[in-house]
Protein backbone atom coordinates (compact mmCIF):
# COMPACT_ATOMS: atom_id res chain seq x y z
CA UNK A 1 0.00 0.00 0.00
CA UNK A 2 0.95 3.22 -0.70
CA UNK A 3 2.18 5.32 2.39
CA UNK A 4 3.42 8.75 3.01
CA UNK A 5 5.03 10.42 6.04
CA UNK A 6 3.42 13.36 7.84
CA UNK A 7 4.29 14.91 10.82
CA UNK A 8 6.70 12.03 11.57
CA UNK A 9 4.04 9.27 11.37
CA UNK A 10 3.05 7.12 8.55
CA UNK A 11 -0.43 7.37 6.64
CA UNK A 12 -2.16 5.29 4.28
CA UNK A 13 -2.00 6.98 1.28
CA UNK A 14 -3.20 4.78 -1.70
CA UNK A 15 -6.72 4.96 -1.98
CA UNK A 16 -9.85 2.78 -0.04
CA UNK A 17 -11.70 4.16 2.39
CA UNK A 18 -9.21 7.44 2.58
CA UNK A 19 -9.99 8.58 -0.60
CA UNK A 20 -13.44 8.20 0.24
CA UNK A 21 -13.64 9.86 3.45
CA UNK A 22 -10.79 12.45 3.22
CA UNK A 23 -10.48 15.36 0.91
CA UNK A 24 -9.64 15.23 -2.57
CA UNK A 25 -6.73 17.52 -1.93
CA UNK A 26 -5.22 14.92 1.06
CA UNK A 27 -4.87 12.00 -1.92
CA UNK A 28 -3.68 14.57 -4.64
CA UNK A 29 -0.89 15.78 -2.26
CA UNK A 30 0.26 12.07 -1.16
CA UNK A 31 0.59 10.84 -4.84
CA UNK A 32 2.07 14.38 -6.16
CA UNK A 33 4.57 13.67 -2.93
CA UNK A 34 5.07 10.00 -3.64
CA UNK A 35 5.70 10.85 -7.05
CA UNK A 36 7.96 13.46 -6.71
CA UNK A 37 9.47 13.97 -3.58
CA UNK A 38 10.25 10.01 -3.36
CA UNK A 39 10.47 9.09 -6.68
CA UNK A 40 7.84 6.31 -6.77
CA UNK A 41 5.21 5.08 -8.21
CA UNK A 42 1.79 5.34 -6.00
CA UNK A 43 -0.02 2.12 -6.04
CA UNK A 44 -4.22 3.39 -5.68
CA UNK A 45 -6.73 1.19 -4.77
CA UNK A 46 -10.93 1.33 -4.30
CA UNK A 47 -13.58 -1.27 -3.67
CA UNK A 48 -16.07 -1.98 -6.86
CA UNK A 49 -18.59 -0.89 -4.29
CA UNK A 50 -17.46 2.43 -3.59
CA UNK A 51 -18.32 3.85 -6.79
CA UNK A 52 -22.06 3.06 -6.18
CA UNK A 53 -24.03 5.07 -3.76
CA UNK A 54 -27.13 3.40 -4.98
CA UNK A 55 -26.14 0.03 -3.43
CA UNK A 56 -28.56 -1.85 -0.66
CA UNK A 57 -28.03 -0.31 2.80
CA UNK A 58 -28.37 -2.19 5.80
CA UNK A 59 -30.41 -0.05 8.50
CA UNK A 60 -29.62 -2.86 11.03
CA UNK A 61 -25.56 -2.27 11.23
CA UNK A 62 -23.57 -0.56 13.98
CA UNK A 63 -23.53 2.99 13.07
CA UNK A 64 -19.85 3.01 13.11
CA UNK A 65 -20.07 0.84 10.01
CA UNK A 66 -22.81 2.75 8.36
CA UNK A 67 -20.81 5.43 8.75
CA UNK A 68 -17.67 4.18 7.62
CA UNK A 69 -19.28 2.65 4.76
CA UNK A 70 -21.84 4.73 3.33
CA UNK A 71 -20.00 8.19 3.91
CA UNK A 72 -19.25 9.76 0.33
CA UNK A 73 -20.19 7.08 -1.44
CA UNK A 74 -21.92 9.70 -4.02
CA UNK A 75 -18.87 11.69 -4.57
CA UNK A 76 -16.48 8.90 -5.11
CA UNK A 77 -16.92 8.62 -8.79
CA UNK A 78 -15.80 12.19 -9.22
CA UNK A 79 -12.51 12.34 -7.05
CA UNK A 80 -11.87 8.60 -9.44
CA UNK A 81 -12.36 10.57 -12.57
CA UNK A 82 -10.51 13.72 -11.16
CA UNK A 83 -7.59 11.81 -9.75
CA UNK A 84 -7.26 9.54 -13.26
CA UNK A 85 -7.42 12.86 -15.30
CA UNK A 86 -4.55 14.14 -12.78
CA UNK A 87 -2.02 11.84 -12.83
CA UNK A 88 0.07 9.02 -15.13
CA UNK A 89 -1.82 5.51 -14.47
CA UNK A 90 -0.85 2.12 -15.44
CA UNK A 91 -0.73 -1.62 -14.83
CA UNK A 92 1.04 -2.83 -12.04
CA UNK A 93 2.53 -5.18 -14.78
CA UNK A 94 4.25 -2.79 -15.96
CA UNK A 95 5.01 -0.58 -13.53
CA UNK A 96 6.75 -3.48 -11.61
CA UNK A 97 8.36 -4.32 -14.53
CA UNK A 98 9.52 -0.63 -15.37
CA UNK A 99 10.32 0.08 -11.58
CA UNK A 100 12.71 -3.14 -11.92
CA UNK A 101 14.27 -1.94 -15.23
CA UNK A 102 15.10 1.25 -13.21
CA UNK A 103 16.65 -0.21 -10.35
CA UNK A 104 18.60 -2.53 -12.22
CA UNK A 105 19.86 0.60 -14.38
CA UNK A 106 21.07 1.85 -10.83
CA UNK A 107 18.22 4.87 -11.16
CA UNK A 108 17.19 4.67 -7.30
CA UNK A 109 15.26 7.62 -5.80
CA UNK A 110 17.24 9.97 -3.38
Amino acid sequence: MTTVELAGRRMAAGGGGFFRLLPYAVSQWAVNRVNRRDGYPAAFYFHPWEIDPDQPRRPDAPLRSRLRHYTNLSVMAGKLQRLLGAFQWGRMDAVVAAEAARLDAGQVAA
